[in-house]
């Protein structure tokens, strides 16, 4: 890697909200085509990025912020049905760096939340197959698995840091949990 490289620290908050759950009725309705929905074919890119850099900060290059949402929900006899959404929202992410390594790390961050919404998704599908009517219950996955993104976002970081090996590694290892999580890819009316 190259050592004049502005150090990039990349940072996914998730925008969750104990009351997520009593919102149910709120399709999501995109915000003046401000959130990017996590797709396989949409890949970010350096545009996409139209946040305004925090100038105190004067160490990291990129940030990246996400939600994992409720995009709709529905009832089916008592038993709650969630769609959840994987986003990444513009106008809070940035970058004062524009090179192929750090937008790949950034795209990386973008899957790792994708990986935990496939993963909310597989328990939720689980809970209703058990016809489990505890809406608490569906909360605290959530917000299990929101807890688990931030501390595996962390990790990310942490191993990563400017070596190109273990970034190939982890692109790797978060593809290979992608395929395995297939089933659980939320696919867009849109696509």
């Amino acid at each position: 890697m190259h050592k004049n490289v502005l150090f990039v620290c990349c940072i996914l908050f998730f925008c969750c909200s104990s009351n997520i759950f009593k919102e149910i009725n709120k399709p999501y309705v995109k915000k003046d085509d401000d959130m990017i929905l996590w797709l396989t074919k949409r890949k970010l890119v350096w545009d996409d990025f139209r946040g305004i850099p925090d100038t105190s900060r004067t160490n990291v290059g990129a940030v990246t912020q996400g939600a994992i949402e409720i995009i709709d929900s529905n009832w089916e006899n008592e038993i709650p049905k969630y769609k959840i959404g994987c986003f990444f929202i513009k106008s809070k992410s940035w970058t004062r760096v524009n090179d192929s390594y750090s937008l790949a790390h950034e795209q990386l961050h973008f899957d790792i939340a994708e990986l935990f919404a496939r993963k909310i998704r597989k328990a939720f599908d689980s809970l209703n197959v058990k016809k489990n009517k505890d809406n608490e219950r569906y909360q605290d996955i959530y917000n299990f698995y929101v807890a688990k993104s931030e501390k595996y976002q962390d990790l990310y970081d942490n191993q990563v840091y400017f070596n190109d090996f273990q970034q190939q590694q982890w692109i790797k290892k978060v593809g290979l949990e992608l395929a395995r999580l297939k089933k659980y890819e939320y696919i867009s009316e849109n696509n």
